[in-house]
């Protein structure tokens, strides 16, 4: 399936078929990929002697995380969290925590990984349970930014790209467990 998949990607560069949706290209993988080298670059700026703790958020940033961390020179440790708070194209307000943290982050340097910041309650509600930990520093490092989507009062620190508030597959992304795997942003096909 998986090899049918990457092969489908790249004959139908221009668009995909998720179940009952068809998606466009947004962002091929080398412009993602650029744009994450000038992420990393400042992060390896900015933490060069910290060692932080990378917290990647499950299951949309494995992606971003991978390609990330993987560019960053200096010591460091990894972690995960999941979250759920999607259903289809709707973003839900109720949290609901798969996986949690199980490292002690006080006094750490932490950059939490995500894949796309929208209408921003999971980075609220992140912030708010890491917070309580008293971290020396909480950094937080966005595949993508949806601005005009944000509901709550957050800054992502690093941004590898600010998109409009449409909705989007790839490189991390699903539409209800599907397209994650696809190397290209793609965005959904209004109808």
């Amino acid at each position: 399936m998986f090899i049918f998949a990457a092969a489908k990607e790249k004959m139908l560069m221009n668009q995909v078929q998720l179940k009952d949706k068809k998606f466009e290209l947004f962002l091929p993988e080398q412009e993602i990929l650029k744009n994450i080298d000038v992420v990393a670059d400042r992060l390896n700026d900015d933490l060069q002697d910290k060692e932080p703790l990378f917290i990647a958020i499950l299951n949309g940033s494995f992606m971003f995380a991978a390609e990330l961390i993987g560019r960053f020179k200096h010591a460091c440790d990894v972690t995960f969290v999941r979250l759920q708070s999607y259903a289809g194209l709707e973003r839900g307000e109720a949290m609901s925590e798969i996986q949690g943290l199980v490292e002690t982050i006080t006094g750490r340097n932490i950059v939490i990984v995500e894949d796309i910041i929208d209408s921003g309650h999971t980075m609220h509600h992140l912030l708010q349970c890491f917070k309580q930990q008293n971290p020396a520093s909480i950094r937080i490092a966005t595949l993508l930014f949806k601005p005009k989507a944000l509901q709550l009062p957050i800054h992502p620190d690093y941004v590898v790209r600010e998109i409009p508030n449409d909705f989007i597959v790839g490189f991390g992304l699903d539409y209800n467990g599907h397209g994650r795997n696809l190397r290209n942003i793609y965005k959904v096909v209004k109808e």
